[in-house]
């Protein structure tokens, strides 16, 4: 299925769903309809089967962040200015409270609200040649507070300071070294390290998998998610049948078969 003029397409096949960005001559620049693509997209797949969402761009851009010309017009509309914002938050948040495991595969430019997009996935998976930055402080702007704390669990609150308060472009390298990503491949190996992750993410139990988001998102700071949500989630797994199919394949000594 494809929305917003094949600018940004989704896909769902069994356990696994995929969110493209297409928009090349824009290095997958986002402007307010296409986070509104990607809401629409993540609402659908939440209702989906999928256990796994892989998130990327056309080769050479993850996303540029905002488009420069939608931003030209928003400056001189405070009214549809604070509408994109909203969006943009709320998409953001909505990825990172995506019952699914989400994984990031960024290859070049992942800039702004691209890597804004990125942090709230789950994992992150890049190309050498990839880039990274966070910018607002150069626009006299200010990252939001989710934005913050999503960049602050991911690198700490040293990085994330130097990040923000310099708007310093990070390499492959030190992306890697500050966690920013976790896994960094050549670019013609990027596809095979994709397949490697997804072959170990799909290994494991998708029930154990959600409730484990459940108890980070409470740990890092969502407001959204309680100390009880959290407990139960642990609690529960000791009931479910992922579960009693987890420890018969141990005690069997086989590969688990789950759900």
């Amino acid at each position: 299925m494809t929305t917003d003029d094949a600018v940004i397409s989704w896909s769902c096949d069994g356990a696994l769903a995929r969110i493209g960005i297409h928009r090349p001559d824009k290095r997958n620049a986002l402007a307010t309809r296409h986070w509104a693509a990607i809401e629409a997209a993540l609402d659908a797949i939440a209702a989906s089967e999928a256990q796994v969402v892989v998130l990327a761009g056309v080769p050479g851009a993850f996303s540029a962040g905002a488009d420069i010309d939608e931003l030209g017009q928003l400056l001189a509309a405070p009214d549809a200015f604070a509408t994109n914002n909203a969006q943009v938050q709320r998409t953001q948040l909505k990825l990172q409270r995506l019952p699914q495991t989400t994984l990031a595969v960024i290859d070049g430019a992942c800039v702004g609200g691209g890597l804004g997009l990125a942090l709230a996935c789950d994992l992150r998976l890049a190309s050498r040649r990839s880039r990274f930055a966070i910018t607002p402080a150069k626009l006299g702007l200010v990252y939001s507070a989710d934005d913050s704390r999503r960049l602050v669990n991911t690198v700490g609150m040293a990085r994330a300071r130097e990040m923000l308060l310099t708007g310093r472009l990070l390499d492959a390298d030190t992306a890697l070294d500050w966690g920013l990503v976790n896994q960094l491949a050549d670019v013609d190996g990027l596809d095979a390290l994709e397949q490697a992750q997804l072959q170990l993410l799909l290994a494991t139990s998708g029930q154990a998998r959600r409730a484990i988001k459940t108890v980070l998102g409470h740990l890092g700071g969502d407001a959204g998610i309680s100390a009880a949500q959290a407990d139960a989630a642990f609690n529960d797994a000791f009931s479910s049948r992922d579960f009693s199919e987890g420890a018969a394949a141990f005690l069997e000594k086989r590969a688990p078969r789950f759900n």
